[in-house]
């Protein structure tokens, strides 16, 4: 069921409880209003014949001649009196049949008073207490123009609330369509741009409704879904660069040491030479795999260790200057906190030592020296670590994308690497739910800064 139709449903049947309700309630006041308007009338009928018979003795058939003389007669009225042993000591109108049951007579007794109805016929009747004992007056007539009225009264009632429904129904209908219109030519909109023009975007109007915020949104997530295929595109491409070149140089030194025979020096250099190419595409799918596992969604699995920092800075420095000679690292820590949780954070210890040894190796790599430097403070809620390095700047249109899988720089394009560590850096610690920034200044000194929570919430 589409929406439209669920609303212009829903509306009605809010509609039409209302008007039920309210019909229903005009239908039972009138049809109480009527009624005891009339069982009053009766009321006023049975104590004038209890006075006049009962209290002043008037003779009966007096009574009935007053009766006929009368204009305020109700349609088929008739009077009835019974004395204490329940008889009959008048009667009016004896064409009209109406028996009264005996318990009938002794509620009345007991009650003083009871309104009933008897067949199409309203029935009141009175109890007076005399010194000779208790008589008992019965009232009854018929309510013609009252229940014509009230018949009238539920047709109209009827009839009013089903042309209410239907006009309820197509109400709903039509404005459930014009408040859906936007949203239909949002969908027309969407379905243009996918495929044919991931550039176009959804107008927004300067009213500030829930339309509006509506195309804002999507706006927005159509800016990332763009950004997310250029970044996919450029990540196919630079990958597809990097397997291309080890792949063609292997084919090529394959392709000619089968072109000729060779002595086994030059068969072992050729094997010793698709070995390096071979390594080096490894160490490419081995940091493709690293990024690839790295997820957000497996955190509250990967993050249950108690991890320090400094530790791990002090088993970084070894490691790093074990990958090449020139490489140096110095730690610098700050005041240590009195609080132990302090010097601690909860993480993955494996992968806070790939990430800070990635930036430390990078920083020595980049560095003019060959040095770098990795500062540790503690504080109340966060930790923070700083690699620093002397050499080139970052240039600062680079900046934005250091930190994109496969992204070199000019500056970059000559240094043995795949793009690939800092990617994997930045995902790291956005899996820790830190913070990572760069500056680099015309100073020739470059800041890598982590920041970190003691723990993170997820």
């Amino acid at each position: 069921m589409t929406i439209r139709n669920r609303l212009a449903i829903r509306f009605t049947g809010l509609v039409s409880a209302i008007l039920l309700l309210t019909f229903v309630s005009v239908y039972a006041f009138c049809w109480y209003f009527v009624s005891s308007d009339f069982y009053r009338r009766l009321d006023r009928k049975a104590t004038t014949l209890g006075e006049m018979l009962i209290r002043h003795r008037l003779d009966g058939e007096l009574i009935n001649q007053l009766g006929r003389i009368r204009k305020d007669q109700l349609p088929n009225q008739k009077m009835l009196v019974f004395d204490k042993r329940d008889s009959i000591i008048y009667e009016s109108n004896r064409t009209i049949l109406l028996a009264i049951p005996p318990k009938t007579i002794a509620t009345i007794r007991e009650k003083k008073q009871k309104e009933f109805k008897q067949r199409d016929y309203y029935v009141y009747g009175i109890r007076f207490m005399t010194a000779s004992g208790q008589y008992v007056v019965v009232a009854s007539a018929e309510n013609t123009y009252g229940d014509a009225f009230l018949r009238e009264l539920l047709w109209a009632l009827s009839g009013l609330f089903f042309i209410s429904i239907a006009i309820t129904s197509f109400s709903g209908w039509f404005f459930a369509g014009d408040a859906l219109q936007p949203i239909q030519r949002i969908d027309t909109i969407l379905n243009a741009i996918f495929p044919k023009n991931r550039a176009e975007r959804l107008p927004v109007k300067q009213e500030d409704d829930e339309i509006s915020r509506l195309s804002i949104t999507i706006n927005l997530l159509l800016d990332r879904i763009a950004e997310s295929l250029r970044l996919q595109r450029m990540f196919v491409a630079n990958v597809s660069h990097e397997l291309k070149n080890p792949l063609t140089q292997i084919s090529s030194q394959l392709e000619v040491s089968l072109l000729n025979q060779r002595d086994p020096d030059a068969y072992k250099q050729t094997i010793r030479s698709v070995l390096d190419d071979v390594r080096n595409l490894s160490d490419l799918t081995h940091e493709l795999l690293q990024l690839s596992q790295v997820s957000a969604d497996d955190a509250p699995d990967l993050l249950t260790d108690t991890v320090r920092m400094d530790e791990i800075a002090w088993d970084i420095r070894d490691e790093v200057s074990a990958i090449n000679p020139r490489y140096r690292v110095q730690i610098e820590l700050g005041a240590l906190p009195d609080d132990p949780d302090q010097l601690t954070i909860l993480g993955n210890k494996t992968l806070l030592t790939t990430a800070l040894k990635n930036l430390a190796e990078n920083a020595c790599k980049f560095s003019t020296d060959g040095q770098a430097l990795i500062k540790v403070n503690f504080g109340p809620d966060t930790l923070q670590i700083s690699v620093i390095n002397e050499g080139p700047s970052i240039p600062v249109s680079d900046l934005p994308y250091i930190f994109e899988p496969f992204y070199r720089s000019r500056q970059t394009a000559d240094v043995r690497g795949y793009g690939v560590g800092l990617a994997l850096v930045y995902r790291i610690i956005q899996l820790h739910r830190g913070q990572i920034r760069v500056d680099s200044g015309s100073d020739q000194t470059t800041i890598f800064s982590i920041l970190l929570p003691h723990k993170a919430h997820f």
